[in-house]
């Protein structure tokens, strides 16, 4: 088969053919630029549209990632040129004979904490979504200093959320080009877990989108969890690369003059527990200085309470041990590693330290999760409960309880408890030989699929894993993309049922906006209900699927007095 070719608003790109896990063709674009270089002057701006371009631009190969650490290898990677690119994958082109109408198109948002990511394939891949018929974009956007610089200085124009205007330039692309990849500009979904979950409220809140989309997708995130709020940070930043000077101005020329791997470096050097206490460093701000060109304007809540937000259909929900994340965070942050429970009250309270009241929650919620007790090694589902509940769940909870009193369009809740193979970041976190896991999947990456790989991997499966209860967060992205760390699908293996399961769930919502919209289906055989002003129903996706009522009441009645909500 000829490598396609298509014609773009800005050039004509070339990709190539793949094939998903069930052996059947699809096409892949892969790296292409959707704005400029983000370098010079634009380095920490709002994006620019990419310039047109002559020739055919190669589309065979990943672009590269936004300056970042790795996420799981914590290597440096990335560079600015080109950072802003998206791949685009689509089962069919419409020159095809049997393309047939233009098909859903889904947009993914990646995680990493506003921190590290990307749209590549290692992690991402298309495999299982394309094999129902739609359109996939996945998206790369400016992380850290790069994408959350915000300064006060209103003559700057470093208001912050550069990464957010990323992805809303990235979705007008899509509204301008997905129709030459056979995607359907006037039904787009946008999905994202963890950071990209919270990225997916934040646009679903933002007046900058309308019009881009028409459904999302939140999984385990919310614009109200205290880990998506960044704050103003060019003194910070200053501060950690010993650039002793206050003004802005020079700070900004100084930031702009360095090489991005002395960026990096620097910004991991601010702490940045996974405590509910302390504001990010980098992350989305409610922008001071209002313009047209503003992502976010006001507080999150105030938005959602007033119903001014883009009226689509919505699917929220989380893992059943987000909190599982603790375990990972502690080995990458000293600060995480002692359980003080004054720190787990959110910042919003504004709560000193040490104050009577701030000791009398502390007690409440040493009372609630550990008996009385001191928490323990021997009690670590207590603590994993506990970070579920306060950075994720309550959060959520509140997103779903609030927006559904002033949404007119329905929303999806949904609880993810699978246990499989297929969770990676539990069976890699709980693994009694971490560093040689590490260093197998290291491999993995570097030889790329094949036979080499395929051992490698065998040999990964058979390190003993330490067993926990629950689904870890970031599990559930297994169940929707092929990802080179987790081998080839067996087919009718229980991993096999799980990933048909959730992706037939994920694109029947992003074809119709109903994820069940066939009761007598074989695959689902069941009726996802929406939650309703009196009761916030939720599809419990375990072993089977269920449909539940109210998750964890009675945790989220302890976390609403608290917050007074």
């Amino acid at each position: 088969m000829t490598s396609p070719i298509i014609t773009l608003e800005e050039g004509q790109i070339q990709g190539k053919t793949d094939e998903d896990y069930l052996g059947k063709t699809y096409y892949s674009f892969l790296g292409v630029p959707y704005a400029k270089a983000p370098i010079g002057d634009l380095r920490f701006k709002a994006p620019v549209p990419v310039e047109p371009w002559n020739g055919i631009l190669d589309a065979t190969k990943e672009g590269p990632a936004c300056p970042s650490r790795h996420m799981i290898f914590t290597n440096s990677l990335g560079c600015e040129d080109n950072c802003l690119n998206l791949n685009v994958y689509t089962p069919h082109l419409p020159n095809d004979d049997n393309s047939g109408p233009l098909k859903p198109v889904m947009v993914w948002i990646h995680g990493g904490g506003f921190m590290t990511g990307s749209n590549q394939k290692e992690l991402y891949g298309p495999d299982y979504l394309i094999t129902e018929d739609i359109v996939l974009v996945a998206i790369n956007y400016r992380l850290g200093v790069f994408g959350f610089l915000c300064l006060e200085d209103p003559s700057l124009e470093v208001p912050g959320n550069a990464g957010l205007k990323d992805m809303v330039l990235a979705l007008k692309w899509v509204q301008k080009n997905i129709k030459n990849f056979g995607g359907d500009p006037g039904n787009v979904t946008i999905f994202g877990e963890s950071a990209g979950g919270a990225a997916v409220h934040l646009l679903y809140l933002s007046p900058q989108t309308k019009g881009l989309f028409h459904k999302a997708i939140i999984q385990s995130g919310s614009a109200l969890n205290p880990w998506a709020k960044g704050c103003s940070n060019g003194l910070e930043i200053a501060r950690t690369l010993e650039y002793n000077e206050k003004d802005e101005g020079k700070i900004l020329a100084y930031l702009k003059s360095l090489p991005a791997r002395k960026l990096v470096d620097a910004q991991l050097k601010t702490p940045d527990p996974f405590n509910a206490c302390k504001i990010r460093p980098y992350g989305p701000v409610v922008e001071k200085n209002i313009t047209e060109n503003s992502f976010l304007t006001e507080e999150p809540i105030d938005i959602i309470k007033s119903g001014r937000f883009n009226q689509v259909p919505l699917i929220v929900g989380f893992t059943s041990r987000e909190g599982m994340l603790y375990e990972l965070i502690k080995l990458a942050q000293k600060e995480a590693r002692e359980l003080n429970l004054e720190k787990e009250i959110p910042f919003e309270l504004n709560m000193e330290k040490g104050s009577e009241k701030s000791q009398k929650i502390a007690a409440s919620i040493k009372e609630k999760y550990f008996d009385n007790k001191e928490p323990s090694e021997s009690d670590v589902d207590k603590v994993y409960k506990l970070k579920t509940d306060n950075m994720f769940l309550h959060g959520i909870h509140t997103s779903v309880s609030s927006q559904k009193q002033t949404s007119r369009e329905p929303i999806y809740f949904y609880k993810i408890t699978l246990d499989t193979q297929l969770n990676f970041l539990k069976n890699t976190v709980f693994s009694n030989h971490l560093y040689l896991l590490m260093s197998l999947y290291f491999l993995v990456a570097k030889f790329g699929k094949g036979m080499t790989s395929s051992m490698l991997l065998n040999l990964a499966k058979k390190i003993s894993v330490t067993h926990h209860h629950g689904t870890c967060h970031a599990d559930d992205i297994f169940y929707l993309f092929s990802s080179i760390w987790n081998g080839k699908l067996e087919p009718k293996s229980e991993e096999e049922k799980q990933v048909q399961r959730m992706v037939k769930l994920w694109t029947n919502f992003a074809k119709t906006g109903n994820p069940t919209p066939d009761k007598h289906d074989q695959v689902l055989n069941i009726e996802w209900k929406p939650v309703t002003k009196e009761e916030n129903f939720y599809l419990k996706i375990g072993k089977e699927l269920e449909v539940k009522s109210n998750p964890a009441s009675e945790r989220m009645k302890f976390w609403d007095n608290i917050c007074n909500v």
